[in-house]
């Protein structure tokens, strides 16, 4: 039997204004007299403009994505050096979740990102914890190739996958993702309810009733959690770089890229190059 479980706590992310009004701050643009109001100069030392690059380490958001992303990462990098972490997430941000425009870069970026994962996989990792990370990395390349742009806005979406919480059977059923996809004013109507302490539980549990009864829906809801699974189509350029150490996977990786073909593949090189700073200057300030 389907069991369509919700919890609107973990499901329905409304946003909660307050309705009080308060007194809001007023800009009041003048001159105060005891200030001189001239050009304010920052002096920058020779030395710090000779700083090179490679003592320079940018860090990472961290990537939610979806519930069973999040913990799954969590999990695996709690007991993992700051570096790793660092990397992880780095991983994700600079080739998955980017702003790359260009779809041969960004795909050459994902190979490269995959290869990179592996080699964390392989050498901070162990068993089921190595295959279970490989899988999370997997599915957030999977969400990276959903990517879309908004003509007029030019805003980049990704299309998040049905979301299972942890410890949640495996039958359980995504209503926030359903609603959203099929019934999207239903949803607008579940959130307006819940933010005004209206009788939100019946609207959830007649399209529970909807839900359990459309096989349609069901259908390609189940087709949608099989794309999240992180089966990423094609050959990766990158995946035969040896990973028995670091610097051994840094030039062949190199060597990769210099005969991928690619036109201006700095980028891939300087990635790269940010892969390898973040493992080691991390640990070496840590």
């Amino acid at each position: 039997m389907m069991k369509i479980q919700s919890s609107p706590q973990l499901d329905f992310n409304a946003k909660i204004n307050s309705r009080q009004q308060v007194d809001k701050p007023a800009l009041v643009t003048g001159k105060i007299p005891e200030l001189s109001h001239n050009n304010d100069t920052v002096q920058i030392s020779q030395a710090s403009r000779q700083l090179a690059a490679s003592d320079i380490v940018n860090h990472a958001a961290t990537y939610f994505g979806t519930v069973q992303i999040n913990d799954s990462l969590n999990r695996l990098l709690t007991d993992q050096p700051s570096e790793v972490k660092e990397a992880v997430y780095g991983i994700i941000q600079s080739n998955f979740i980017t702003n790359v425009t260009g779809e041969e870069d960004r795909s050459a970026l994902l190979e490269l990102g995959l290869t990179q994962a592996k080699y964390i996989a392989d050498n901070y990792m162990k068993g089921d914890n190595a295959t279970e990370f490989m899988t999370t990395i997997r599915q957030i390349a999977a969400i990276s190739t959903t990517r879309t742009v908004d003509p007029e806005t030019k805003e980049i979406h990704y299309e998040t996958p049905p979301q299972r919480p942890f410890g949640a059977p495996d039958d359980y059923i995504d209503l926030t993702y359903m609603m959203k996809k099929f019934e999207p004013k239903t949803l607008d109507k579940l959130q307006d309810a819940i933010v005004n302490g209206k009788d939100w539980n019946s609207i959830l549990q007649s399209f529970a009733k909807n839900v359990s009864t459309n096989q349609d829906w069901l259908k390609e809801y189940k087709e949608d959690v099989a794309k999240s699974t992180g089966n990423i189509a094609g050959e990766n350029r990158f995946e035969k770089a040896s990973t028995s150490s670091l610097s051994e996977f840094v030039e062949d990786i190199k060597n990769m890229i210099a005969h991928a073909g690619i036109e201006n593949n700095d980028f891939l090189t300087d990635n790269i190059q940010a892969f390898m700073r973040t493992l080691t200057i991390s640990k070496s300030n840590g």
